[in-house]
């Protein structure tokens, strides 16, 4: 019997593939599938999210399997709690950066409401004078 064909040496070589299928494909899956549950379970109002569909929107209402979603003045949807994609900013976090900036250009806006601005350009209206 020769030494490369026998059960032991066979058998060996299925467990070192088990080993290295269960390094790269199934260990850090698990652990990607725990932090996604971490995260929906740490769910709060307030909490900026992005939906599976590519929603943007904030967290105004919880319950145990849905998540209801302000992605607009006045537009609310509910939605699975696990078709929350991402939580962009918690309600606990400072916004800074692009998304500090347009959250205030949005006050801004809100705070002229009687003018016309295309692309941050206050414009003139003849219309309002």
């Amino acid at each position: 019997m020769n030494g490369l064909n026998s059960p032991v040496v066979t058998i060996l070589w299925f467990v070192v593939l088990i080993a290295i299928f269960w390094f790269l494909l199934l260990r850090p899956q698990r652990k990607e599938q725990k932090k996604r549950d971490e995260m929906i379970k740490n769910l709060h109002r307030g909490d900026r999210v992005v939906t599976m569909g590519g929603m943007h929107g904030s967290i105004v209402d919880i319950t145990d399997d849905t998540v209801l979603v302000r992605i607009a003045d006045k537009v609310e949807v509910t939605i699975s709690r696990s078709a929350v994609g991402q939580v962009q900013s918690s309600r606990d976090k400072q916004v800074s950066g692009p998304r500090a900036r347009q959250d205030k250009d949005a006050k801004e806006m809100a705070a002229d409401a009687g003018t016309t601005r295309i692309n941050g350009v206050q414009i003139d209206d003849p219309s309002q004078q």
